[in-house]
């Protein structure tokens, strides 16, 4: 059976005119976040394409709220290819309440979204995308909670990315190693620079963090395979 995964095409898969809509939290939703980076990569490097990047991020969003939002957002927009990042928040909103500004260090708040329910509702939004869509689909591996990977928040985290990864495999799409990218990178970068850093907070993307989540999206996307750039 031929699946999502199967590489049988070389090279960046989105095609001329097609429509790419990126849905996420506001990691996505920033302006100059990484959505802007990579739509601007694609111009840079496939201008004869015309690929139309669409941003759907929404600041807060858990895999609920997307799953809330994904026919108006995402499948009213007939999109051919659509990236999923999400997960950040379902863990994260556990370890802090964000309306009474309270720390909870242990995790567990009641904001927070269960790894349970996170599994079944990501696997329905799929489902949903495959069922009214003919959309590629990429899932993309929650980044980080900290820049330190051994906090609880992160640790907890790695069982949502894992979940993710399943669920990819499970239903035939592709899955975006975002997170091993985002570990990988801050152990060899805290190595050489102690300064090193990804993100502004721990979590929202400084310059850095962004560049690396459009590049490590986009070759995904087999957006570097054979690319031939003006002398």
């Amino acid at each position: 059976m031929t699946t999502q995964t199967d590489e049988a095409t070389k090279g960046f898969l989105v095609q001329a005119g097609q429509k790419l809509v990126c849905v996420g939290d506001s990691i996505t939703e920033a302006a100059d976040g990484y959505v802007t980076v990579m739509a601007r990569m694609i111009a840079a490097v496939y201008p004869e394409r015309g690929v139309r990047v669409v941003n759907r991020g929404v600041s807060g969003n858990r895999v609920r709220d997307m799953y809330a939002r994904l026919e108006r957002d995402v499948i009213a927009e007939q999109p051919d290819w659509v990236t999923v990042n999400v997960g950040v928040n379902d863990v994260w909103h556990g370890f802090f309440d964000f309306e009474a500004n309270v720390e909870i260090p242990e995790g567990g708040g009641p904001n927070g979204i269960p790894l349970g329910e996170y599994k079944d509702t990501l696997r329905r939004l799929v489902q949903m995308l495959l069922e009214n869509t003919s959309a590629g689909i990429v899932l993309v591996t929650p980044t980080v909670i900290g820049e330190d990977p051994h906090t609880r928040a992160n640790r907890m985290l790695d069982d949502y990315v894992a979940v993710m990864e399943r669920v990819g495999v499970e239903l035939g799409v592709r899955v975006c190693p975002m997170h091993h990218a985002f570990v990988d990178a801050l152990r060899r970068g805290k190595s050489a620079d102690a300064g090193y850093t990804l993100t502004t907070d721990g979590v929202h993307m400084n310059a850095v963090g962004n560049m690396l989540m459009a590049i490590t999206l986009l070759r995904t996307l087999g957006f570097f395979q054979g690319v031939l750039l003006p002398a």
